[in-house]
């Protein structure tokens, strides 16, 4: 049996009272990504748009998340760099949403955004996990991290077509909602115990 140092417990403390905001983003992410495999043609610009809001969603999320009690210097300035980067790369895309002129060149640019933002978003939940010891659900977060990561290779290395990008936009936000839901209700049933 693990024991959990103080710094550990008001981190797992600090996460327990948030667990809402992650259930809800993973619900969030669940929904736009079956909606996106099942009707990508249609998804594609709301997509686009949703995608926005959520790096900007996130991007606050990781911040608050930088300054919560009992996370250490090396992972508060990790989640304050992947905070402002998914603030940055949403206003952009919103921008660009706002300002389309050509369906092909904004889904290469989409492509590149979403990319950008899996390899920043997996680079986060990978290290997080790395350096959680005796978190609860640590295994799921390196995991999680892994394939959000390799997700963004995928996307960055081959910029695919509209519809393929709906696709695997909505996969890899189906995956990452299920990671998200079941961390909040892993960091629930710790904090209950």
């Amino acid at each position: 049996m693990s024991t959990v140092t103080a710094e550990e417990n008001e981190v797992l403390s600090a996460l327990g009272r948030n667990w809402l905001v992650l259930l809800f983003i993973g619900l969030v992410s669940l929904g736009v990504g079956i909606w996106a495999v099942a009707a990508p043609e249609k998804a594609f610009g709301t997509l686009s748009l949703l995608f926005a809001i959520w790096l900007l969603v996130t991007g606050v999320w990781q911040i608050i998340r930088a300054f919560g009690m009992g996370i250490g210097a090396g992972s508060r300035t990790l989640f304050i760099i992947t905070g402002a980067l998914s603030l940055i790369i949403g206003f952009v895309s919103l921008r660009y949403f706002f300002n389309q002129d050509s369906i092909v060149l904004a889904g290469w640019v989409l492509s590149i955004f979403i990319g950008i933002g899996f390899l920043m978003r997996g680079f986060a939940d990978l290290i997080t996990g790395l350096s959680a010891k005796g978190m609860p659900g640590r295994g799921w977060a390196i995991f999680s991290g892994l394939v959000i990561l390799i997700g963004g290779i995928i996307i960055l290395v081959a910029p695919l077509s509209v519809i393929a990008l709906a696709w695997v936009v909505g996969i890899w936000l189906i995956v990452i909602g299920l990671f998200e839901i079941m961390g909040a209700f892993m960091v629930r049933k710790f904090m209950t115990q």
